[in-house]
């Protein structure tokens, strides 16, 4: 009479204990070892929580982070290239000279990220919030960020080459020493933003905002270069703009 009822206990304490084990590993961050480079290259991590993992050096090129969890994630020197990081929250996640190529982080949250030299080149960012972002020596060649967030970000010599900032808020963002040759800021607003020693070929600032109080010693244009009627510019040397007009 006992015995069933024993048999029944014992199988739902294994299966307790199975479904305990489950949820602790996959609570726990995942770490690469130093001889391995964790590799998930179109894998669908939708909607995970990743928080805090640690994905240094591994290759999830394609993959699919959209809606996922990130917030603090360590991912220097990741690939990501083609990846869809659509509203995804990675605040204060380090992305240092992570390969973002290609890849959609339309209306991600990205307060607060550390992508010191990171490859955003031809990205899509609509919408995304990079405040207070450290994104020095960043490559946003091609990219768009239309309306995202870039508040006291930091992008000193960055290469935003062609990059679309319409109607992008840069209130207080730093661009000293970019190169914005062929940049588009149209309706952006330029508040407090340092320009300090930036180069602006091809450049079109022509409706932005705030402009007034934007800094631009040292910075310089082309022929071809749009801007408000407060603002003039020198001409950058021959090769900084050179085929620009």
């Amino acid at each position: 009479m006992f015995a069933p009822q024993m048999r029944l206990i014992s199988l739902a304490g294994l299966m307790a204990a199975a479904f305990a084990n489950t949820a602790l590993a996959q609570s726990q961050p995942v770490a690469w070892s130093p001889s391995y480079v964790g590799a998930c290259a179109d894998c669908d991590l939708s909607g995970r929580n990743l928080s805090g993992w640690t994905l240094n050096g591994a290759n999830y090129a394609g993959a699919r982070f959209d809606y996922a969890f990130m917030r603090g994630v360590r991912a220097t020197a990741v690939n990501m290239q083609s990846a869809n990081v659509t509203g995804a929250d990675l605040r204060g996640a380090d992305l240092t000279s992570a390969r973002f190529a290609d890849a959609t982080f339309n209306n991600a949250r990205m307060q607060d990220v550390l992508a010191s030299g990171a490859d955003f080149s031809r990205a899509r960012l609509q919408g995304a919030n990079l405040e207070k972002a450290r994104l020095i020596g960043v490559n946003f060649e091609g990219a768009s960020l239309l309306f995202a967030r870039l508040e006291t970000a930091d992008l000193s010599g960055a290469n935003c080459t062609g990059t679309i900032l319409d109607r992008a808020n840069l209130r207080g963002t730093i661009f000293d020493g970019a190169n914005l040759s062929e940049a588009s800021f149209n309706g952006a607003d330029l508040s407090g933003a340092s320009f300090r020693d930036a180069r602006l070929p091809g450049a079109d600032l022509s409706g932005v905002t705030g402009s007034e109080s934007a800094d631009f010693a040292g910075a310089c244009g082309s022929l071809s270069t749009r801007l408000p009627a407060d603002v003039t510019l020198p001409l950058c040397d021959a090769p900084d703009f050179i085929g620009k007009d």
